[in-house]
């Protein structure tokens, strides 16, 4: 017989594997854990990454550190959302490349 009292502290929700939408991702956190940020969530968090996006906290913990949840939740933010107006990442790849070989028509372009 287990006892149980209160709210549970860990609660599970889906593993984030970089093809669900990383704002469907933390809105399930915060769901799931309530909305005020506690200090224990950027260590728990880590939890619910797949193994790329886990490598990618893994590497931020090492380089910089992860102590706040507002800074990492910025951070994944940036590093897994893909807003923009290309249907796929190699028609984005296919832009890039364009921009970097370009050849600029006038000096002023180069600035």
């Amino acid at each position: 017989m287990q006892t149980q009292f209160g709210k549970p502290k860990m609660q599970l929700i889906d593993m984030y594997d970089e093809q669900n939408d990383p704002c469907a991702h933390l809105a399930k956190w915060t769901q799931a854990y309530g909305e005020k940020p506690q200090p224990e969530w950027v260590h728990l968090f880590c939890h619910t990454l797949d193994v790329i996006p886990r490598n990618w906290y893994v590497e931020i913990d090492i380089r910089h550190g992860t102590g706040e949840w507002d800074i990492l939740r910025e951070g994944f933010m940036m590093k897994f959302s893909f807003e923009g107006g290309f249907d796929s990442i190699e028609e984005a790849l296919k832009e890039v490349k364009a921009a970097i070989f370009r050849i600029p028509q006038d000096p002023l372009d180069l600035m």
